[in-house]
């Protein structure tokens, strides 16, 4: 009798406890049925005017007709991307604040001094749509024709290359780069940071810097007013031909361009979302801009995009380790 009792009992609690879970998911449901409902910010990590962000606008306007709601690009940048990312982490995770992830935000600041995160689970994945391609470009008029040849000049000029590049050296995916082709060259850069590509192209033609680093600008190059020397990325601007990181280093810019809001977004809310931004991105009207930008339409689904991200973060931790023991010796012999 005591035992069908307990049985009994023990029937009733998991019952009970399944409809508290239930309830719970129907609640949190219910709170925004129809989400939508209102429009949805979108934290975008750079400055206006640049590929990525002109990229984010296109999307954003197909999205929002199979969402039903507007979406409003907000541009915060700085920090490498760490002020976008940290205003996604600390919003609520209702879906009405998501955004661009990157490649510095989410691959090098979490390892930079004074961090804001040390790692990726403030935030949930949503797609990818592309990936920067990010150049190496001098001015059309310098006297470099390769990239051979600056190195060569680097050398021989130690410092006196000044290297434009959104964020700091340490909180920059290209900065990453840079440090690795410092490394393996023997040589020595001045670092200069910018908000954007857009300031980082502004620099450049005015003579302020001599190397650009950031993500490709293909007005510039068509007008004939830069030239490239090398890629950080696998992909190539259409025409202008130059070695890549990958080539001659064996390493890339860490580097995405998806869409990812705060941890904790209702599932059914991150579905529409990913459906929404999945049909956008086959719309002419963002292909069409994406080809005028020389973006690549680089698609992955939530799934394939964290798996994505948790190995390259894990691969630039590694390269990150590697590196700053280097530079640790370098200065230590310096101070001898």
């Amino acid at each position: 009798m005591n035992k069908g009792l307990r049985r009994l009992g023990y029937l009733m609690g998991c019952m009970t406890l399944w409809l508290f879970v239930f309830s719970e998911l129907d609640l949190a449901r219910a709170k925004d049925p129809d989400y939508p409902t209102r429009p949805i910010n979108y934290i975008y990590p750079f400055s206006a005017g640049g590929s990525g962000e002109v990229a984010a606008r296109a999307l954003l306007g197909a999205a929002s007709k199979h969402l039903g709601q507007p979406l409003v690009l907000i541009c915060k940048p700085g920090a490498g991307g760490a002020i976008a990312a940290t205003t996604i982490i600390n919003s609520k995770p209702d879906g009405y604040t998501i955004g661009t992830g990157s490649g510095s935000s989410a691959f090098v600041v979490p390892f930079s001094d004074g961090a804001p995160y040390r790692d990726l689970t403030g935030f949930t994945f949503i797609m990818n749509f592309s990936d920067y391609i990010n150049t190496v470009m001098v001015k059309a008029d310098s006297p470099w024709k390769t990239w051979e040849e600056f190195i060569e000049w680097a050398r021989k000029n130690p410092g006196e290359g000044k290297v434009g590049a959104t964020a700091a050296k340490k909180q920059s995916a290209q900065g990453l780069v840079l440090r690795v082709i410092e490394q393996r060259e023997k040589v020595k850069f001045t670092y200069i940071p910018f908000k954007g590509g857009p300031e980082t192209t502004s620099a450049l033609l005015g003579g302020h810097i001599t190397l650009y680093l950031s993500g490709a600008d293909p007005s510039i190059l068509e007008g004939g007013q830069a030239r490239v020397l090398l890629y950080m990325t696998p992909d190539k601007i259409p025409g202008f031909d130059a070695p890549t990181t990958v080539e001659l280093y064996n390493f890339r810019t860490p580097n995405f361009m998806g869409v990812w809001g705060p941890k904790g977004i209702p599932e059914y809310i991150v579905k529409k979302l990913e459906d929404a931004f999945t049909k956008a991105l086959k719309e002419p009207s963002v292909t069409s801009v994406m080809k005028r930008l020389s973006l690549p339409v680089v698609y992955m689904n939530r799934s394939d995009m964290t798996k994505y991200i948790e190995k390259m973060f894990q691969e630039t931790k590694e390269t990150l380790t590697k590196l700053e023991k280097l530079e640790a010796e370098e200065e230590a012999k310096e101070k001898k």
